[in-house]
């Protein structure tokens, strides 16, 4: 059923009261952390990925110091694992995908939504449902279910659903579309290139499909969409979320949409770069946005929406408008308590584990090298080629690895020592981790810069057999088709990621 947020008549007469240093703290969600300053007299706060006692810490002490209600967020795309540390880990949405159960996406959004409530949290941003137009679009890669747009919509409403079933907010995003572009919101404000029947057909579809089933929560991106805009003063497009015909004219009149619009990150130079920051501030209210995500009502900001006021840039109608719809989007949720439903968190590991099981897969063995028989000691080399890893999943791989054989860990080592290694037979096998996972403001998801390098000097076509193992971007057969032969893909990783692995590569 469509969400349309509920009038409150004490909401309005509080909204009505308020001053406009209360009111934009109505509608901003300030982000936590050690260095900024207090954000106890806001209405909305943004935690950032930490161990679970520290968040629950901070939501606590926050919650104590305040004089209102408020709610908590944080980014959970594929379970609270991704940024509760101590939560239940989910590999990814595109192992969601490719594990081909609908149902083990909405028990990761189940898992999710227990988990997160246990810490205090109310709200996460996420699904992400961008399509993956661009296979080598840098911040869309694992988050993003498919390149087919009836599977994101699949995989992603399960979620949803698992969700805001079990009491967590879900929030879509990055309207009107990441995915096909080679370029980083973070950095820059990048575009949409779809047609409008083209945008339609995908993204319109998915975004319509989600409105008629209860989303409440759309974020709005700092990426351009030529289709349904205009060229501004300087013949550049606006991003989404500083545009009125693509929040107002397209996801509020033509979608329907009467929920909460969420600007992506201010400090974006997608937002912030397009245009003067206090400027693009008060363009998002304009555009018809709710609440601007990492935004600090500071003197400095209060005095600028002042000057705004004054000068007729901005009225107080729209911020009492964006402060009372945000304010009655929060009472909703107050109404609903607190009470954790009935859960089975026993089993969440399991869930976990049995999306690691359906989704990690042999993409390729060519040479028919797999799997490798222990009927001798063994000699492997491990080696890493990898750009913005988590290191310490590679320390768990060698650890495991050195189970079956001895293992020598060689990270980074250099094309020329990798041709050495693989002429000279020391080894029995070379195991190599490449690839990139998605990591914000870098423009980055193939090997780059010195790290690529790894891959010159036809090292893995010699004697020395090779095996390849992608925990993150799942694309690299086709940057270095010819040159690797014998690859596992996992989508991600969880904790039994590496068990999953090791069952592809050795016989037991």
């Amino acid at each position: 059923m469509k969400y349309i947020i509920k009038e409150n008549k004490m909401v309005l007469e509080k909204v009505n009261k308020m001053n406009l240093e209360e009111l934009l703290n109505c509608i901003v969600c300030p982000n936590i952390v050690a260095t900024q300053e207090d954000v106890t007299k806001a209405y909305f706060c943004f935690i950032h990925p930490n161990t679970y006692d520290n968040m629950k810490r901070k939501i606590e002490n926050i919650t104590s110091l305040n004089q209102h209600k408020m709610l908590f967020v944080t980014d959970m795309e594929a379970g609270a694992g991704s940024a509760i540390d101590g939560a239940t880990r989910f590999p990814s949405m595109r192992a969601a995908c490719e594990a081909g159960d609908e149902n083990l996406a909405y028990l990761m959004g189940k898992a999710a939504a227990y988990e997160a409530r246990k810490v205090g949290f109310h709200w996460t941003f996420g699904p992400c449902v961008d399509i993956l137009g661009n296979h080598f679009s840098p911040m869309t890669s694992i988050r993003s279910a498919s390149e087919n747009k009836d599977d994101v919509l699949k995989y992603t409403a399960a979620y949803m659903r698992g969700l805001q079933d079990f009491g967590l907010i879900a929030t879509l995003k990055h309207f009107p579309g990441d995915g096909y572009t080679m370029f980083d919101q973070h950095l820059t404000t990048s575009c949409n290139p779809l047609t409008k029947k083209q945008w339609d057909d995908s993204y319109g579809y998915i975004y319509q499909q989600f409105i008629h089933n209860g989303v409440k929560v759309i974020m709005a991106g700092h990426i351009s969409l030529p289709a349904y805009d205009e060229k501004d003063s300087n013949g550049i497009y606006p991003p989404a979320s500083l545009s009125y015909p693509l929040l107002t004219n397209l996801l509020k009149e033509k979608l329907g949409f009467e929920g909460i619009i969420i600007s992506d990150a201010t400090e974006m130079s997608g937002f912030c770069g397009y245009m003067n920051y206090y400027e693009a501030c008060c363009a998002f209210f304009n555009a018809g946005g709710d609440c601007l995500l990492f935004a600090h009502p500071t003197e400095e900001f209060v005095d600028k929406m002042k000057e705004y006021i004054a000068s007729g840039k901005l009225t107080m109608e729209v911020i009492q408008n964006r402060a009372y719809r945000m304010l009655c989007f929060l009472e909703e949720y107050v109404a609903q308590g607190n009470t954790l439903p009935e859960n089975d968190k026993e089993n969440f590991e399991i869930y976990a584990n049995q999306m690691v099981d359906l989704s990690c897969k042999i993409y390729r063995d060519r040479n028919h090298i797999l799997p490798i028989q222990l009927d001798k000691p063994l000699k492997i080399a491990h080696v890493v080629i990898a750009c913005q890893y988590d290191f310490s999943l590679i320390e768990k791989f060698t650890k495991q690895l050195s189970s079956f054989a001895s293992v020598d860990e060689l990270r980074d080592p250099g094309c020329k020592k990798l041709k050495e290694i693989a002429r000279s037979k020391e080894y029995d096998y070379i195991i190599c981790s490449i690839g990139c996972f998605p990591w914000f403001g870098t423009n980055q998801i193939t090997l780059s810069g010195v790290i690529a390098r790894n891959m010159m000097n036809g090292w893995m076509k010699y004697e020395t057999k090779v095996i390849f193992v992608d925990f993150g971007h799942p694309y690299i057969h086709e940057e270095y088709d010819a040159m690797i032969d014998t690859l596992i893909y996992t989508y991600g990783y969880a904790n039994h990621t590496i068990d999953k692995v090791l069952s592809f590569i050795f016989k037991k």
